[in-house]
């Protein structure tokens, strides 16, 4: 993942419109597979640091937020794909621009959507 996102950023004939939607899906992926590392990893040897009343919404906030990124970006992906086959004779998604806005209503929708958590009543 590593290498692959940062050729993308790295070498100039990679800032194509799909390679940019495949650098958001590594960019999740990223994400994703450090937040869960260092989450086993502390539930596993700090457990009483994970797990405070004062950490315990936020912590499942992160979870959720993270789980639903990667699973989103793979959904821009397959929706511009979409678009792109129905609506050919559009170029928006087919620019930079547009994918840029697709990424980030991506972003936006997935750090929005567990919101909710902090208002549950979830006691440790």
């Amino acid at each position: 993942g590593y290498v692959y996102a940062f050729s993308i950023c790295c070498i100039r004939r990679f800032h194509k419109v799909n390679h940019l939607l495949t650098l958001n899906v590594c960019v999740a992926t990223i994400i994703g597979t450090k937040f869960w590392t260092i989450y086993f990893l502390m539930s596993y040897f700090y457990p009483n640091i994970l797990w405070t009343p004062q950490s315990c919404l936020p912590i499942i906030y992160v979870q959720t937020m993270v789980n639903c990124q990667v699973t989103y970006a793979v959904c821009v992906v397959s929706f511009n794909r979409l678009c792109t086959v129905i609506y050919g004779q559009t170029t928006f998604f087919r620019t930079k621009r547009g994918v840029a806005l697709s990424i980030g209503i991506q972003w936006f929708i997935g750090a929005t959507l567990p919101l909710p958590t902090f208002a549950s009543d979830i006691q440790v």
